[in-house]
């Protein structure tokens, strides 16, 4: 099994926040090759296998009517790492390609564009971090990944997919590591990690680093940039009567100064963060109480009422991403009581009170949505 995808409550790679297990999925996909006549929203996602992951689109009406897109060889045991969203029918993701020798987390990866569309692959770099999902800028042009080399060296580098051209932003040695995180006016957001907690940073073109803020003295996690571009969501940790909690915070980009601000009450444990396609509002995950379970929550940016989505039977949601239309939402789902105690795991998309299984021999890995009115 691919080691990240052991990872459901951090983004990417972040190997310093302890890894949760899973449980594997047992169930199996009725499979179609003809086109779905629903063109609502319709969840992009993978299947992994031992040497490849096959990719699918399916309605969030019925996900077990899936139609097959492409199948994507890898190194045994090593899935692909997908960007964090697509932008119009383009997907990205990172793979370990079959002649790896010794595979490892650290083995230089491929990175490929992929359009879900037309099934037309795209070889963009062969010098990617595995463990680190590329971002796309907004009209999906622009694709930037990390580039990690032996003794700390980390670098990010941004790739006009037009044009077939890349170009270094931003080149450091440390030893937690930088993540890019997404695009605001035009510049790159990246994450950095070090002793001192979890900062974010713009760059633009070839000019040095601006920082944004300091988002926690410990570390942050989760983070997602709005589909506008002008607010950054993430967890961070909280302590709160000798409790520690990772909580849900919200940051403008844009307008002046950035200050953080705390998403919601509460002290108890929160998990993944997806946002509405509106910019306006936070969907975020919520530890169970003594009921033994908790459904997703929808918080508003604006002083107005939290929204809680149809909760599991047992267990807690981790939200992954909204459909570009607002009526369902992808999320892993978990039958325990914590992120220490997660219990076994399911993808799950959540549509008009409806709770529907993502379900597969394999691991499911989520990609995103397709635009409405595509053709595949």
């Amino acid at each position: 099994m691919p080691w990240f995808r052991r990872a459901p409550f951090i983004i990417g790679t972040i190997a310093l926040i302890a890894l949760l297990g899973a449980g594997a999925l047992v169930w199996r996909m009725r499979s179609t090759s003809k086109p779905t006549a629903d063109l609502g929203a319709r969840l992009i996602f993978a299947e992994f296998s031992t040497n490849s992951d096959r990719v699918y689109i399916a309605p969030a009406t019925d996900p077990a009517q899936r139609t097959t897109v492409t199948t994507i060889e890898h190194v045994a045991e090593w899935g692909i790492n997908p960007a964090i969203a697509p932008v119009g029918t383009l997907v990205a993701y990172n793979v370990l390609p079959t002649t790896t020798v010794n595979a490892q987390a650290d083995s230089p990866a491929e990175l490929w564009t992929l359009d879900v569309a037309t099934g037309a692959k795209t070889r963009l770099a062969g010098d990617a971090d595995l463990r680190v999902p590329p971002v796309f800028d907004a009209k999906g042009t622009q694709l930037v990944y990390r580039s990690s080399a032996s003794g700390g060296k980390q670098s990010l580098i941004r790739i006009d997919i037009p044009a077939g051209t890349r170009r270094p932003l931003y080149e450091a040695e440390t030893a937690f590591g930088m993540f890019p995180v997404g695009f605001s006016q035009g510049a790159l957001v990246f994450a950095r990690l070090s002793s001192a907690g979890t900062d974010f940073f713009s760059v633009l073109g070839g000019a040095p680093p601006t920082m944004l803020f300091h988002a926690s003295d410990q570390l942050a996690r989760d983070w997602r940039i709005s589909p506008s571009g002008d607010s950054l969501a993430y967890l961070a940790p909280v302590i709160s009567a000798e409790r520690v909690a990772y909580r849900l915070h919200v940051a403008k980009l844009t307008g002046g100064p950035t200050s953080p601000t705390r998403l919601g009450g509460g002290d108890t444990e929160q998990y993944g963060n997806a946002w509405r396609p509106g910019n306006d509002a936070v969907t975020v995950g919520q530890q169970p109480a003594t009921s033994g379970y908790a459904g997703a929550q929808t918080l508003p940016l604006a002083n107005s009422s939290s929204t809680t989505l149809t909760p599991p039977p047992r267990g807690f949601d981790q939200p992954l991403g909204w459909s570009l239309d607002g009526t369902a939402l992808a999320a892993r789902s978990f039958d325990g009581m914590s992120s220490a105690a997660p219990g076994r795991e399911t993808t799950v998309v959540i549509d008009a009170g409806q709770r529907r299984v993502v379900s597969g021999s394999g691991d499911i890995i989520y990609f995103g949505w397709m635009p409405s009115g595509s053709k595949k």
